[in-house]
């Protein structure tokens, strides 16, 4: 499906969700309901501004309007047979390896900007004047 199909569906969905008339919507967004309209038909498309001010009327992070939930799903079950088809000790294993990389990265994310490189491998400010 192309981008712009899945935005349009999804608007749509999530509109719909929230209960809200493209007249509700386009108030809320400070614009026409005829654009809304003419955006959930294919015959304009948004600004980024106005992406991010229907996201937030709907209570949704932007992105999620260009998700394929279809796409994503059948990507999942592909992933949900293939971890199926795994030995359990393989199983385990993966567990353990993919908990390991996630604690990793939260700990590299979470270090101050200072403790983020061992000590041998900071680099000294730099000094005015002096080029590298």
């Amino acid at each position: 499906m192309a981008l712009q199909d899945v935005f349009i569906a999804n608007l749509k969905k999530f509109r719909k969700h929230k209960k809200l008339s493209q007249m509700k919507l386009a108030e809320r967004c400070d614009t026409a309901a005829s654009y809304i309209g003419e955006i959930e038909i294919g015959r304009k498309f948004p600004s980024i501004s106005l992406i991010e001010k229907i996201a937030g009327v709907l209570d949704i992070e932007a992105y999620r309007l260009f998700v394929d939930d279809a796409l994503v799903s059948a990507h999942n079950e592909k992933a949900a047979a293939y971890f199926a088809s795994l030995s359990p000790e393989f199983q385990q294993e993966l567990i353990g390896t993919i908990m390991q990389a996630i604690s990793k990265g939260l700990i590299t994310t979470l270090k101050p900007e200072n403790e983020s490189l061992p000590v041998a491998q900071k680099r000294p400010a730099k000094k005015k004047g002096v080029s590298r």
